[in-house]
């Protein structure tokens, strides 16, 4: 395996040094529209918003209003405005989503049920490459620090994506739209400093003439550890990362465009145990007294991409787009004693085509690989650790208008092939019934897949060792996490009902019920094995599951004046587990209550003048069950104050969790301990140039 893995501190200080001096001195994946005009979606009004145009429902443009799913767009002067410096936090004022902070640097981001570090029903996308890991089917958020003055908008469809996107957009697809090279012209320097963060940004656009334009950018964010509770001590949880990237973006002519983008990171995210006095390191099972050994818990990654997209307008009726992208990370524990190198190569064609004035086809294929190089250690290996996996696949989507500007009907599947399940088909229905120009209403019925990842089927992983006392006798129990290579895919059959209402100019709201069945859901079974010396236990993964997820959510705004918007959410969420009667004595199911029942938020943007925007954001998340009681029901308020002092120049006072000197939002899980979330100050500044 490639062991070209380097402590960050070097990226880090260097880039670093070059931030503090100059602070000193795809559309989605397969359409992209024109960007000169693109309006601040905070100016406009209630029933301009509901005529923008997004593309992740429907992967080609379609206004808010006609989309028949659950979808959130989150602008980016309202990225601005949470005083966000990650993604997981901005996506904290999307109506239904849960996300919770485990440690210093790790989030669990999720939505509609399952709560999990390595949630693995959820698609997450950037310019439309899939950030998702094979090897447990999830997101490393520390990895994802994109330059939030670089994202343009985030969509989010609340609910089954896969008829377009594929296998994992179960519960639903995050497309995060970064902005063009065309509408990042001249320079902007970023920074934020405060009581336990900081960090910077530069990033620079040019026009180099003939329809052709390029911007390069920089970032560097550390995150400070947290102080363990009842003690003046440090958790060991702090982070840190750098990147660099550019964008290109060039008009060959009046049909064709191309664009060509890239990043390289490199990042350290360091974790914490609860019970042990030394929290900057982890045991380890061992199979003599005293039962475990000490490493630290540094998670060293590193990675790149490189991605191309080319697009032609063959008619006004026709386009089709063609995109390839290469995506390698690495990450390395010296806590696990192990490292691995995954590489995602993926290649799609999309051709949108106007059949006539009742039918809006869509189509496409797309082969991707994945290659795995996995390191084993004494403690975790996996029975295919250099693995490559092909996945082949063909979607067609027909948007019907059944009566003009009444009803419309959306049909659609997606065909995927891969070397685990074979052929799995995830069609889906959509109807959509708009009464009036300011209503509409909606119902789907969809099929999704989770196929199983690498982990389920290759893992053999010790998790602790116990001392059992058998006659006198103390005999040392390893517990072991195993794979199984024959796994099946997790099915889910959705069925969700919408309404979307403009109520008045100044108020409109957005309803959304859903009902989930999930079949094969993945489960763990205990088994023992004797040994001389020693017992082992297995937990052996099987699908044993069924699961039924029931929930709703409602989302109001209120532009109360012409300087105050209001924004209040609320989401309810039940989930019902139940096994197999074939499954074997104790088996459990896997993030059985991990999501909080309960969530609301209440979001006042005020514009106090000209000059001062105030904007303060009350949550609220219920308990749960997940791993003990540490995480208990809370609320809590983030304010920001930012003072627009001209020439380009913003500065802003940002404060989260103010209601709280500390709170937990996640348990502990077998990578990582949680560490309670606290009460923080900070500043930023942006210059734009």
């Amino acid at each position: 395996m490639n062991k070209a893995f380097y402590r960050p501190k070097s990226w880090a200080i260097g880039l670093g040094a070059l931030l503090c001096l100059g602070q000193n001195t795809s559309y989605a994946a397969n359409q992209e529209p024109e960007r000169d005009n693109l309006p601040d979606l905070t100016s406009l009004s209630v029933e301009q918003l509901m005529n923008l145009d997004v593309t992740s429902v429907m992967k080609v443009p379609t206004d808010i209003k006609h989309v028949p799913a659950a979808l959130f767009v989150l602008s980016s002067d309202e990225i601005r405005r949470t005083g966000a410096t990650t993604i997981p936090e901005a996506l904290r004022v999307v109506p239904g989503m849960h996300v919770a902070k485990v440690d210093g640097n790790k989030w669990a981001v999720s939505m509609r049920g399952f709560s999990s570090q390595f949630v693995n029903k959820l698609l997450v996308l950037v310019d439309g490459r899939s950030v998702y890991n094979p090897l447990f089917s999830g997101v490393w958020w520390d990895q994802q620090d994109v330059m939030m003055e670089d994202i343009e908008r985030i969509e989010v469809i609340r609910g089954p994506g896969a008829s377009l996107w594929g296998a994992n957009a179960v519960n639903g697809v995050i497309n995060i739209i970064t902005k063009s090279a065309k509408d990042t012209q001249g320079g902007l320097v970023s920074s934020h400093v405060g009581t336990q963060r900081y960090g910077g940004g530069l990033r620079y656009g040019a026009d180099l003439g003939g329809d052709a334009y390029l911007k390069v950018y920089g970032r560097h964010a550390n995150y400070s550890d947290s102080k363990t509770l009842g003690t003046s001590g440090n958790a060991g949880d702090e982070g840190e990362m750098s990147k660099i990237g550019f964008r290109y973006d060039k008009a060959i002519d009046f049909t064709n465009k191309l664009s060509l983008q890239g990043d390289a990171y490199l990042g350290e995210s360091n974790g914490a145990l609860q019970q042990f006095p030394s929290l900057t390191s982890q045991h380890t099972p061992v199979l003599a007294p005293p039962f475990s050994r000490e490493l630290p818990t540094d998670q060293l990654f590193s990675g790149h991409y490189i991605q191309g997209r080319w697009e032609q307008h063959q008619s006004a009726d026709s386009n089709t787009v063609l995109r390839m992208y290469w995506d390698r990370h690495s990450r390395k524990s010296p806590y696990l004693d192990s490292e691995y190198q995954i590489d995602n190569i993926d290649v799609d064609f999309q051709h949108n085509y106007k059949l006539n004035d009742s039918h809006m086809f869509v189509w496409g294929s797309g082969v991707r690989f994945n290659l795995n190089n996995f390191e084993d250690s004494p403690q975790i290996s996996m029975s295919s650790n250099n693995r490559t996996d092909r996945i082949y696949s063909l979607f067609a989507q027909d948007d019907i208008t059944l009566v003009p500007d009444r009803w419309h009907l959306t049909l659609g599947s997606k065909l995927e092939h891969n070397p685990v399940t074979q052929f799995e088909v995830q069609p889906n229905a959509r109807l959509l019934w708009t009464p009036d120009e300011k209503h509409s209403f909606w119902g789907s019925v969809s099929r999704s897949v989770r196929t199983p990842n690498w982990v389920e089927q290759n893992i053999s992983y010790g998790l602790q060792t116990q001392p059992y006392t058998i006659r006198g006798n103390t005999v040392p129990v390893l517990r072991s996490l195993t794979g199984n290579p024959d796994l099946t895919a997790e099915k889910m059959l959705g069925f969700e009902l919408g309404w979307r209402g403009q109520i008045s100019r100044q108020l409109s709201t957005d309803v959304a019920l859903y009902h989930y069945s999930y079949d094969d859901y993945a489960s763990l079974t205990p088994n023992i094995q004797r040994f001389a010396g020693y017992m082992l236990q297995t937990l052996d993964y099987n699908n044993y599951g069924h699961v039924q997820v029931y929930g709703g959510e409602i989302s109001v705004d209120w532009q109360a004046t012409e300087d105050w918007k209001l924004r209040a959410t609320y989401s309810h969420e039940e989930e019902r587990f139940r096994l197999s009667p074939m499954a074997p004595a104790n088996t459990t199911l896997i993030s059985g209550d991990s999501y909080p029942a309960h969530k609301a938020m209440l979001w006042s943007m005020y514009q106090l003048s000209p000059q001062l925007k105030l904007d303060l954001n009350w949550r609220y998340s219920d308990a749960t069950g997940l791993n003990g009681s540490q995480s208990r029901a809370y609320q809590d308020l983030d304010a920001r104050l930012g003072w627009d002092l001209g020439s380009g120049v913003e500065l802003a006072l940002v404060g989260r969790n103010l209601l709280n000197s500390s709170h937990f939002e996640y348990g502990s899980d077998m990578f990582s301990t949680a560490t309670a979330v606290q009460r923080e100050v900070y500043g930023t500044l942006r210059w734009d140039f």
